[in-house]
């Protein structure tokens, strides 16, 4: 099911990355797609516009999760694996509207099995239980909000441990990752009976665990993200636009780069900006100004990204001779 890296035969490693970063990039598409008809379909079909988001959302980190999982898992899936995986992607998103967020349980179940050559072991690998526990309770989302608290934010959680840990050069441990997913799982359930404040435990122990710096865009961004979450009982928006914040605050700077095989821009504050002026305008019931600004940040981010240096992949010298 995997190729390890440094044990596996160049060539068929080389195309089964090529292969896993070309699902990357057609997932991020369709976000890419996703985002601005949600935000069109805001004030007139409401069940289009959460459906839209939350596809989203979804198809988004799907993108970025998947092309960062042989640095996770110490490999790369092979190309079958990858192309089930995302054929199994597309089906949910097209089914959802039948059989609701049922529909995800086999892209679920086999991206979390794609995970398990990298549960444990490593201290590399410990983040990946918070990634795998989102993965699992897809499919037992009962609607588009509690999908958006599944494999989307177990995500940022997984990605924030990592990153805020190396920023405080604290160790991985196996007892802070699976106390993080523990609470980060109490919180979804407690979340079903309308208590989503409860993800306020996670964040908590999470800063608790890697003191924060909040001085750069990052460190800002994702410091609001993990507070901003527990207020998701107050409005859903609340969520979705802290969505906004991290992405504009990590992903798209960081890893959406490389999903295009480009340089990453030198961003400064306004992504990051921009999202947190999304976030007040549509949580003020600022609609259009609120869709503007999401727009815009679309399109600048594509833009940016597009114009920085494109970097081909390598060739092994094993295809290369192939022609």
């Amino acid at each position: 099911m995997w190729h390890a890296i440094g044990r596996s035969d160049d060539s068929a490693f080389f195309n089964a990355m090529m292969d896993l970063v070309t699902s990357a990039r057609a997932a991020l598409l369709l976000s890419a797609a996703f985002f601005p008809a949600g935000v069109a379909a805001a004030g007139h079909a409401p069940w289009l516009h959460g459906y839209l988001m939350t596809a989203g959302l979804i198809a988004f980190y799907h993108a970025v999760m998947y092309v960062q999982l042989p640095g996770f898992i110490n490999a790369a899936p092979h190309r079958a694996a990858t192309w089930l995986l995302t054929a199994l992607l597309l089906l949910g998103l097209l089914a959802q509207p039948r059989l609701g967020y049922a529909a995800y349980a086999p892209y679920a179940l086999l991206h979390a099995l794609l995970y398990l050559r990298g549960l444990w072991g490593k201290p590399t690998y410990y983040p990946n239980v918070i990634t795998v526990a989102g993965l699992l309770l897809l499919p037992l989302s009962r609607n588009h909000l509690e999908a958006a608290m599944s494999f989307p934010l177990a995500s940022v959680y997984s990605l924030l441990y990592r990153v805020e840990f190396s920023r405080a050069r604290r160790r991985f441990s196996a007892s802070t990752a699976l106390s993080i997913a523990a609470l980060y799982v109490a919180a979804y359930l407690a979340a079903w009976a309308g208590h989503a404040w409860a993800f306020a435990l996670p964040s908590l122990a999470l800063t608790l665990y890697a003191k924060p710096r909040v001085e750069d865009p990052y460190g800002a961004g994702a410091f609001f993200f993990r507070w901003a979450v527990a207020l998701t009982p107050a409005g859903a928006h609340l969520l979705y636009m802290a969505f906004a914040v991290i992405m504009s605050a990590l992903c798209v700077p960081y890893f959406v780069p490389s999903i295009l095989y480009r340089q990453a821009p030198s961003y400064g504050w306004e992504l990051v900006a921009a999202a947190s002026a999304a976030y007040l305008l549509r949580n003020a019931g600022v609609l259009a100004a609120s869709a503007a600004l999401v727009a815009a940040l679309v399109l600048y981010a594509a833009v940016r990204s597009l114009r920085e240096r494109y970097y081909p992949p390598t060739k092994t010298p094993e295809r290369a001779e192939r022609g």
